[in-house]
């Protein structure tokens, strides 16, 4: 194997690591919370309250946000274009200015688009999509508010955090659980 391929496949590996790990948090947090409550109330030795298990929780989800928060920001880092974050968590780049007509709600759009993951997984290909901006369940929300206010013809690259993607339980296909995906776009 070469350096390259080795260096890929560790870093794929640390990924999918850190992606499963981030998901039986999730898991054991909701486990933890729903037998807390029970377990208080028939267990009168146990301190714990379900304010407590919600405090857990609640820290355990801040820590995987602060997490990928600092994989996004990585990946922006080393990145060859400039970002733009938008109030939402994204992350945008425009690579080329379109000419077209700038793009309202409800607009109908096709996009051509790569969906990968941070470290560079590809997940997805599509030559054409189409959506109406804002208007439809087909395009994850990340997308459609990037689009928003964009102009036909322009380039993206879009880093989007997992709440604004697929969010807690992947596309329940191919993108895994809490999963932040760059898309490389071009409105058409």
């Amino acid at each position: 194997m070469t350096r390259t391929f080795k260096s890929d496949l560790h870093h794929y590996l640390l990924s999918i690591l850190m992606i499963t790990l981030k998901g039986l948090s999730f898991m054991f947090a909701v486990w933890l919370t729903t037998s807390c409550s029970t377990q208080v109330k028939n267990n009168d030795d146990l301190n714990i309250t379900n304010v407590d298990a919600l405090e857990r929780m609640i820290e355990q989800n801040r820590a995987a946000l602060l997490a990928e928060r600092e994989d996004i920001q990585i990946f922006v880092d080393s990145s060859e274009y400039q970002f733009q974050k938008n109030g939402l968590g994204m992350q945008i780049a425009i690579i080329e200015n379109g000419r077209g007509q700038s793009l309202d709600t409800g607009d109908v759009i096709k996009i051509k688009s790569k969906v990968m993951s941070l470290n560079g997984h590809e997940f997805y290909k599509f030559d054409s999509t189409e959506f109406s901006i804002l208007r439809d369940n087909k395009m994850i929300w990340g997308v459609q508010e990037a689009t928003l206010g964009s102009n036909r013809g322009d380039s993206l690259i879009l880093v989007i955090p997992a709440h604004l993607a697929h969010g807690l339980a992947g596309d329940l296909n191919t993108i895994p659980p809490l999963t932040p995906l760059v898309y490389y776009l071009r409105i058409l």
